[in-house]
Parts: structure tokens; sequence; C-alpha cells
């Protein structure tokens, strides 16, 4: 093969990795949200999400993997909870609907019977999980933030590694009580 052929070649097929690479707008969000993002040779980029990792690495549950895989189905539940209860968050309304007839949802009201269930389990997770507690989950599970990330709400502990391992008790606690409201229930 000639070097103008294999010069018209390499400019069709991109590399790998270039084909397969995650956009730049996307590695910027994921880098706001605390999420870390590796190369591997079977995927060109893996955007890391902090409370996945923490299922990886057991830190939910380091002596039972069962309670492990548990306690993170529970946080996944409450993500796909959190989802479904903000269905309306951009929903946009034709103009000429605007002062019409009334039919259909008002403005600021869920579009679906599922979003307002959704939306009051929510509401009773936070109170089941108390003050405490509820910011570290949201934070953690739902925003994709890391345990560092929640150092302070934890003011009265100073020790970094100890308030790591209160917001990490904190987080697993909570998990616990929410298992049967998501439909999850933890072993007893």
């Amino acid at each position: 093969m000639s070097q103008s052929a294999a010069k018209t070649r390499s400019k069709k097929q991109p590399a790998a990795t270039d084909r397969l690479d995650a956009t730049p707008e996307r590695l910027k969000r994921a880098r706001e949200a605390g999420q870390a993002s590796e190369m591997t040779p079977e995927r060109a980029r893996r955007l890391s999400d902090p409370f996945d990792l923490m299922r990886a690495t057991r830190a939910l549950a380091p002596n039972d993997l069962k309670l492990n895989d548990i306690r993170w189905l529970i946080g996944d539940s409450l993500r796909s909870l959190y989802d479904r209860a903000r269905m309306d968050a951009l929903r946009a309304m034709p103009p000429e609907r605007l002062g019409s007839t009334g039919f259909g949802p008002r403005p600021g009201l869920p579009a679906a019977e599922s979003a307002l269930m959704a939306r009051d389990k929510l509401h009773d997770a936070e109170r089941r999980v108390g003050p405490a507690a509820w910011p570290i989950l949201k934070r953690i599970v739902i925003e994709g933030g890391g345990v560092r990330d929640c150092r302070a709400y934890v003011p009265d502990v100073v020790t970094p590694w100890r308030a790591d391992a209160v917001v990490t008790d904190r987080l697993r606690v909570a998990l616990d009580v929410l298992g049967e409201l998501v439909g999850v229930a933890p072993r007893r």
C-alpha cells in the first residue's frame, strides 16, 4: 500500500479513542458533579459515580457483600424515584393552551400521577431518614457527590477521617431505613 493510500485511509477511520470518547461538555459536567473519569482498554472512557464506587469498594457494608449490594440497590431505587418525581422540571406549554379551557395539567403540576406519587414517597423518605442524614443521602446518592463533600454536614467533628466515618455511617443507616419504602428490604 502506498503512503497516500495510507494517509487517506487514516483520515477516514478515526482512532478508537476518538470515536468512543466522551464529549468535552460531558467531561466538564462530570467534573462539576464530582465524578472521576478513567480510560480503560475495554471502554474509551468511563465516568465513575462516587456512590457506585462505594459499592465496588464495599464501603456500604465492608464485611457483608450481600448487604453491600442491597444498600446499593436501595440507593439506586432512590435515584430512579427522584427522577420520576421531577418529571415536569423543564416542561414547556404551548402558548395557545395558556388561558384555555383548563384541560390538561396546570402549570407547576406534574404531568403524570406517578410523579405525584414519587414526590410523596420522596417526602416520606425525607421524614423517615431525618434532618441529620437526609442532606448526606441526597448529596451522595442523588447528586453524585462524595463522602468528603458531606463533611460540612457534621460540624461537631473536626477530624477529617472521623467526619468521613460519621457521614458513611449515617448513609448506611439511612439506606437501611429506606429499604422497605423503595421496595428493597435489607436482610434482618
